[in-house]
């Protein structure tokens, strides 16, 4: 197996990676451009692909599954590249804890907005005296609603 040729189409189905995203993978330098070719590498005919490059496409799938980034992704395929287990270096490791810091980062803030919006749900509205209108409507107001509003989900800010 280890010397089986694929197509596009077929590393593709065996990377899980589309045709349309190999191409876009090339174009940016996350893979290097298939150097073999069907009439053996003249620049013409079909892309030929290695059971190692289906590998790497995997790899980037895995990646990306995971909702890492192309920057990192390309950082974390630079490392692979290199002789032994990516898993065993410290900069994968760090790529991979930055990453889930990242994660538990969003997760806060997706655990406010959900609190946010229940609370403005929840919260009762009265009307003013002349009835509601952009000087007065505390509708979208998620302080109303007794929450801080953080700026982003990364930043550990509040409005």
């Amino acid at each position: 197996m280890k010397n089986q040729a694929y197509s596009i189409g077929e590393a593709a189905k065996a990377s899980g990676v589309t045709i349309k995203a190999i191409r876009y993978y090339e174009e940016i330098g996350v893979i290097p451009r298939s150097p073999r070719r069907t009439n053996g590498g003249q620049g013409f005919g079909h892309r030929v692909f290695t059971a190692a490059d289906v590998g790497r496409l995997r790899f980037i799938h895995h990646a990306r599954a995971l909702g890492l980034g192309l920057s990192e992704i390309r950082e974390l395929v630079a490392i692979a590249a290199e002789p032994g287990c990516p898993g065993d270096r410290s900069e994968y490791r760090k790529i991979l804890v930055r990453h889930l810091d990242s994660l538990n980062e969003q997760i806060e803030h997706l655990i406010w907005l959900r609190s946010a919006l229940e609370n403005l749900l929840d919260a009762e509205r009265t009307g003013t005296e002349g009835g509601c209108c952009w000087e007065t409507c505390g509708c979208m107001d998620a302080t109303l609603a007794g929450a801080d509003i953080p700026i982003g989900p990364d930043s550990g800010r509040h409005l």
